[in-house]
């Protein structure tokens, strides 16, 4: 699939004479972010079998990926009609993803963009959006409106050279430090000297500003319905189209994107007022997600406690839980040659992999045949590097694998006695569902929706806690009838209630029921 090919689902004219039309297809705007096609995880495994299992529908995919030079994880199928990737970094000209315009437009845009244009028609709906910014969202409807005025502004004027002028630089300097002097005379947070931005601040806000909102530089075909993946800036072509031309938004939230945002932030080195921008950034756009879906299907209820913490209505709610193939993720006899406890899970600190090792050393003190390993891509180096060297500081280079992506997923569930996950953060994670489905026993931190997935047919133990999570496993590793126990149940509980056919036909019929609502 060509990156801007022709979307034929858009094309909305139908049959004369006496020929019977047929149903108009369904189109939908699928928007991710850091995920599907080029990445791997619960969400890009979630996004191929929505679109795999939904022939009838057409996609529209729009990808924000952090650069262009990420090759893909998976091939769309052929209901997936376009692919519009857009890269936040790695790029100095975003005006060269654009596929609708011509060289020589671009050219004459660029040319046409002065100083005095940016200062009458930008600098205006500017100065509207960090002020949304600055509330944190709080009118998640203004905050819309701007972005469709800014998208508007976008399709006649150039991107880059109206975010590079002095126009928008002092305007940013000038409420940034606006704001700043609001914040300090109401003594909400620390003191003067946290508040103040320094030059680097503002540069780096900025900055962050002018990659983040990329999106609303790029021309998106019209479809029946949007679908977002996250209540994130991959959702910010859905929130315009909803404003624009009252186009039917589904929010599906995995992990809770403000929560998450909240945790990784909390680990960035940078001074307060970059932060805190950057926080409210990311608030403001949440919010705008929230307000203009018509409906939120997030993976679990426990994401359900934080949405209506940020002002959703309950009726606007409903929950669609991920689901697996029984027939793919089935068990298997293996040979037990030594005790293996295997986690399949990407190397990141939200994954807390750290953990999982110091409970690999306790098991193994008590267990020396046991062999661990962790099945997942590397996405923090840092990270990881950080790991091995606590591998090394506890003993455990010949005893614990990690670092490499497993080439059959279902043989890495069936070599495992027993399936660990060690998560600070999770949704509704595929790696329970899929070792369930496998008939193993699991032993998981009781994060986000693990505890509705497991229900009673595992043990469930505290975040960072390798003392308990070493105590739940040496227990199944012990006992080889609780583990055929808590496997047959786990199984049983995924035919039942976590098939992926079944949730395949609720977002179906979501899309059904908004699509004759539009019509």
């Amino acid at each position: 699939m060509e990156s801007g090919a022709t979307a034929g689902p858009d094309d909305q004219s139908g049959r004369s004479g006496s020929e019977v039309s047929e149903p108009r297809r369904i189109s939908v705007l699928l928007t991710t972010e850091g995920t599907y096609p080029h990445g791997s995880g619960g969400v890009s495994t979630w996004c191929d079998a929505l679109i795999r299992n939904t022939p009838e529908v057409y996609y529209t995919l729009v990808p924000i990926m952090m650069n262009p030079h990420i090759e893909l994880k998976y091939d769309p199928p052929p209901n997936t009609r376009r692919v519009i990737n857009v890269p936040l970094w790695g790029i100095e000209e975003p005006a060269e993803f654009l596929t609708d315009i011509t060289f020589a437009a671009l050219h004459i845009r660029k040319r046409d963009t002065t100083d005095s244009i940016i200062e009458r028609q930008f600098v205006p709906l500017f100065r509207d959006l960090l002020e949304g910014i600055n509330r944190a969202g709080q009118d998640a409807a203004a905050f819309g409106r701007v972005l469709v005025a800014m998208e508007d502004y976008f399709r006649e004027h150039d991107y880059n050279k109206t975010f590079k002028s002095r126009p928008v630089w002092v305007a940013f300097r000038e409420s940034m430090e606006k704001y700043s002097r609001h914040i300090e005379s109401s003594n909400r947070l620390p003191g003067p000297d946290f508040q103040r931005p320094s030059l680097f601040d503002l540069t780096e806000s900025l900055r962050w500003l002018y990659r983040f909102l990329m999106i609303v530089n790029v021309r998106l075909p019209r479809t029946t319905l949007t679908h977002s993946t996250a209540a994130a800036f991959c959702g910010i072509p859905c929130i315009t189209a909803k404003v624009r031309n009252g186009t039917p938004m589904i929010l599906t939230e995995h992990g809770v994107y403000v929560r998450e945002q909240n945790l990784f932030l909390s680990r960035f080195h940078r001074l307060f007022f970059a932060k805190q921008f950057l926080l409210n950034l990311i608030t403001a756009v949440s919010r705008a997600n929230y307000h203009h879906a018509d409906i939120i299907s997030p993976v679990c209820h426990y994401n359900t406690r934080w949405e209506v913490a940020q002002g959703v209505a309950r009726d606007k709610i409903r929950v669609i839980y991920n689901g697996v193939d029984p027939d793919r993720f089935v068990p298997a006899a293996r040979e037990p040659n030594e005790q293996r406890v295997v986690a399949t899970a990407r190397i990141d600190p939200l994954k807390d992999i750290e953990t999982f090792l110091r409970m690999a050393a306790l098991v193994h003190e008590t267990n020396p045949r046991a062999r661990f390993a962790v099945y997942g891509a590397v996405a923090d180096r840092d990270y990881f590097a950080k790991c091995l060297s606590l591998r090394h500081e506890l003993g455990l280079d010949g005893v614990v694998e990690m670092g490499v992506e497993a080439g059959n997923v279902v043989a890495a569930y069936q070599s495992a006695d027993v399936i660990a996950l060690t998560s600070v953060s999770e949704a509704f994670p595929y790696s329970v569902l899929e070792a369930m489905s496998c008939g193993k026993a699991v032993v998981a931190t009781d994060v986000g929706g693990v505890r509705e997935a497991l229900e009673s047919n595992g043990a469930l133990v505290p975040p960072r806690d390798a003392e308990a999570l070493a105590g739940e496993v040496r227990r199944m590793l012990d006992d080889p009838a609780l583990r055929a126990r808590l496997g047959a149940r786990a199984r049983a509980t995924i035919v039942d209630k976590f098939r992926v056919d079944h949730t395949i036909a609720r977002y179906l019929d979501l899309y059904t029921e908004l699509s004759e609502r539009a019509a």
